[in-house]
Order: C-alpha cells, then sequence, then structure tokens
C-alpha cells in the first residue's frame, strides 16, 4: 500500500514538474551579463557550472590550455548560457602491508545549458558522464583488503569489473524568484546525491580521491553504493543566511543509466538538509549544515536512516577549518556506522594561492559488527602546475585495534593523483 501511495505521488510530481517546466520554457530567453546574474547562497552558487578559471599564481604559467580558453567557457556561459568542461584524473597508491599497487583513472564530462533566463527565473539541462577505469588488478576493494583495512583508501571502486561508466546526472533545474538574498529552486532526473546533499568537498578542495569517505562525507549522508545515482527529485529554498534542500531518489537504481523500472518500486532514499551560512565571500567564511536522510530499500542495507553534522570555516583567508559527524541506524555492512572526522586546510601556502596543502583524520564504527573502531589521518599538498595541470602527493596512516582475529592493523598508504581539468 505504501509503495503504490509513493508510485502515485511520485507520478503526480512529475508530471506537475513537467507542466511547470514547459510553461516557464516557453519565457523569452534575456541575455545577461556577468554583473546582472542571479547571485544565491554560496553553497548553492558553487554546486553550479560557472567556472571562475584562469588561475593565477601557478607553477609553469598557463600551460596549453590557457586563458583564451577559460575566457571563452566563461563567456560562452555568461552570454549563451552554455558550459563545458571536466577533468581527466589518475592516481596510483603504494601500502606498506605489502602486495601489488592500485592504480585508478575517472574521467568526468559536464555539459550544462541554460535556455531559461529571466530577471528573475532560470532553467537549465544538466548533464554529466563518468568513466572510470583500473589499470589491472587489483581493484580498489582488493587494494583495502590486501592492507587490512575495512574503508577504501580512494573513494573509486569498480570491482568486480575494472571499468564503469555512468550516465551520473541526467536532469532539468528550475529556479523562481531568485534574487540576492533568496529563491526557489527544483531538480528532476538523474541525480548525483553527493552532488547536491552533505560536504562533497574535503576541506573545501575539490579533489575527489584518496580518503574522501571517511573524512568527507559519500552520498550527503551515511547511505552509499547503490543508493547515490538515480531517478528523483530535489527541492530548494533560500533566504540568506539559511537554505533548505528536500530530495527524494530511487534507492536501488541501476547507477549506470536512468531506471524508471526500478523507480516504479517505491523504495526510494529520503534527505534533509538544513545549512546556515556566515559572511559569504568574506575572510571568515562558514557554513554549518544538518543532513538527515531515511532508505527505504529492503534487505542489504536497510531500511535505516543516517544523521549528519557539518561544517567548514575559513580564517583571514589562510586556513580552513572542516569537521563532520555522523551516525545510521540499522545500518548492516559497508562503510562506517558512525563516523567523526576534522580537518585543517592551508589555502595559501608558502604564499602559493593556487596550491592546497591539508591534514585530516577521522575515527570511526565500521558496519561490520565485528571489526573494532578505525581511525587515521592523510597528510596531503595539491600544486597546481598550470591553469589545467594539478599534482598531488598523498600520504595516509590507517589502525584498527586487534579484533581477534589477526592483531592490530597498522597500514602506511602512499598515493600520487595528477588531474587535467578543461
Amino acid at each position: 500500500m505504501l509503495n503504490m501511495k509513493v508510485k502515485k505521488f511520485v507520478s503526480i510530481f512529475f508530471t506537475v514538474f513537467v507542466l511547470i517546466t514547459v510553461c516557464a520554457g516557453n519565457k523569452c530567453y534575456a541575455q545577461l551579463d556577468d554583473k546582472n546574474t542571479r547571485p544565491k547562497a554560496k553553497w548553492l552558487r558553487d554546486r553550479g557550472p560557472f567556472d571562475p578559471r584562469p588561475y593565477d599564481n601557478t607553477l609553469f604559467g598557463a600551460g596549453l590550455i590557457n586563458e583564451d580558453y577559460f575566457n571563452f567557457k566563461n563567456q560562452l556561459w555568461i552570454k549563451n548560457g552554455i558550459s563545458f568542461g571536466g577533468y581527466i584524473s589518475a592516481n596510483v597508491q603504494w601500502g606498506s602491508v605489502g602486495g601489488p599497487t592500485h592504480g585508478i583513472s575517472e574521467t568526468l564530462l559536464l555539459f550544462t545549458w541554460e535556455p531559461v533566463r529571466t530577471s528573475k527565473s532560470a532553467g537549465r539541462l544538466v548533464v554529466g558522464i563518468a568513466i572510470d577505469q583500473t589499470f589491472g588488478r587489483p581493484t580498489t576493494r582488493e587494494f583495502a583488503d590486501n592492507q587490512r583495512i575495512v574503508e577504501t583508501p580512494n573513494d573509486l571502486d569498480t570491482d568486480p569489473d575494472l571499468n564503469f561508466t555512468t550516465l551520473g546526472l541526467l536532469h532539468w533545474e528550475h529556479e523562481w524568484r531568485t534574487s540576492p538574498n533568496g529563491g526557489l529552486g527544483i531538480r528532476a532526473g538523474q541525480l548525483y546525491g553527493p552532488s547536491y546533499f552533505g560536504p562533497a568537498r574535503y576541506l573545501d578542495d575539490d579533489r575527489r580521491y584518496f580518503m574522501a569517505r571517511p573524512l568527507a562525507a559519500a552520498s550527503g549522508a551515511q547511505w552509499v553504493g547503490n543508493n547515490d545515482i538515480g531517478l528523483g527529485v530535489i527541492g530548494v529554498a533560500w533566504e540568506t543566511p539559511w537554505y533548505i534542500s528536500l530530495g527524494c531518489m530511487d534507492g536501488k537504481a541501476n547507477r549506470q543509466y536512468p531506471d524508471f523500472e526500478s523507480l516504479m518500486d517505491g523504495q526510494m532514499l529520503y534527505l534533509v538538509e538544513v545549512g546556515y551560512e556566515y559572511d559569504v565571500d568574506g575572510p571568515n567564511e562558514a557554513a554549518l549544515r544538518l543532513t538527515v536522510s531515511h532508505l527505504d530499500v529492503q534487505g542489504g542495507g536497510g531500511p535505516g536512516q543516517s544523521f549528519m553534522i557539518s561544517g567548514d570555516i575559513h580564517f583571514w583567508n589562510q586556513l580552513s577549518l572542516a569537521a563532520r559527524w555522523s551516525k545510521s541506524f540499522n545500518r548492516l555492512t559497508s562503510d562506517y556506522k558512525d563516523n567523526i572526522s576534522l580537518g585543517i586546510l592551508m589555502v595559501n601556502p608558502f604564499g602559493r594561492t593556487q596550491d592546497l596543502a591539508g591534514l585530516g583524520g577521522f575515527f570511526g564504527q565500521p558496519g561490520e559488527s565485528n571489526y573494532n573502531r578505525e581511525s587515521g589521518f592523510e597528510l596531503f599538498y595539491k600544486l597546481q602546475l598550470t591553469q589545467a595541470i594539478s599534482l598531488t602527493p598523498d600520504l595516509q596512516y590507517w589502525y584498527r585495534k586487534d579484533d581477534g582475529t589477526s592483531g592490530n592493523v597498522n597500514t602506511w598508504v602512499w598515493g600520487l593523483r595528477s588531474e587535467i581539468e578543461f
């Protein structure tokens, strides 16, 4: 009975949404310059397609992908409402326990088209494709098993296959009543949860790799795996300095393509987030977020709930602190049932405005009941070589007290990550 009600609600919601967006799409397209683009809360704005490069103060100057390219992209978005880009990254990791090294790459392609622009509204189509490739064995999960750690030291995993391609984003976004202080918005279609809920970036540095799971928040809450990509609807409202987001996504969709058959089963992931932002774009900018989720999937990893409190604060444009506490209920396996993490970031190390240096640590209880608490820390430095190319050396340490099976776990993991953003 509940599933039938959910199905009916989702069908009505999507029908109403399509009617609204079609009507809104009939409005004229207003060309806007960079002085008239609709401002919004910082946390919401950072999730948009605008690319602020070119960078200054890189190690080797502009490089092949230079200032003209990024200026062209920015003008294309401002004048025509078209944005494209992405990145190609590759990293390799070594572990102190032994076993072969682990290498993996990810390619992300993003496209945004905003055909609806008026003085107080906007509508856009968002497309995102991710391609993950493991360089032979071991996979990320196998590498973690070799190092005897519960969580993976890299937030990607293509096990049991060595490659994985997903249409992670294919949705329509629409905003109404946008102003310098508030507005309303909605998203519908194929959604990627971590993009819109929780601190998707560890220490606000957007690395996307290494200790992202224990130190940041996969899926915006403590549910990951087959719950972070699927068809759904998200609504958001903001009135500076507050915002609230509510989302309903397919809780067990096939992550590679829009899965309408799974959606009709009515087993959903529900997410709510309330956020507060202070001194936006100021020297002491801060944000605090509460994220709550309920996963209505039977068996395996649910049903269950999760709570998370996360925040970050900047000091004098020199340092940044980020922290998170999360707790999951009725979680059966994988990742952590509860976790706390703290990190500090130098945003201008050695006077280099485009480099980043960070130190983060975590302490969590694995979902597997037969494991003791696992903890660790990570030290990294992101060196911006050119406007498009960066290099990130990384050092991790993992520890878990003897759980009665194989003694204490002490593992050092070294990593090197390279990325080309375009």
